[in-house]
């Protein structure tokens, strides 16, 4: 091989690798994302649940006193 070829196949092998990490770093910051949008979803539902059950409590409540 020439030293243009040997220049050449590791710029391109560079280019290879920082594509490569690139592709890595997206795929794992949407992975955060969704994993975030996930976690704020499941604590929505969560305080949902629980206002759900204190307005029943209060319900309960009101009927007993009647």
């Amino acid at each position: 091989m020439e030293v243009w070829q040997i220049i050449l196949y590791g710029t391109a092998a560079l280019f290879a690798l920082k594509s490569l990490s690139s592709l890595m770093t997206a795929h794992r910051d949407s992975l955060v994302a969704e994993m975030e949008a996930e976690e704020e979803q499941r604590r929505q539902e969560e305080a949902r649940a629980q206002a759900e059950a204190a307005a029943a409590k209060k319900k309960t409540r009101r009927a007993g006193a009647a």
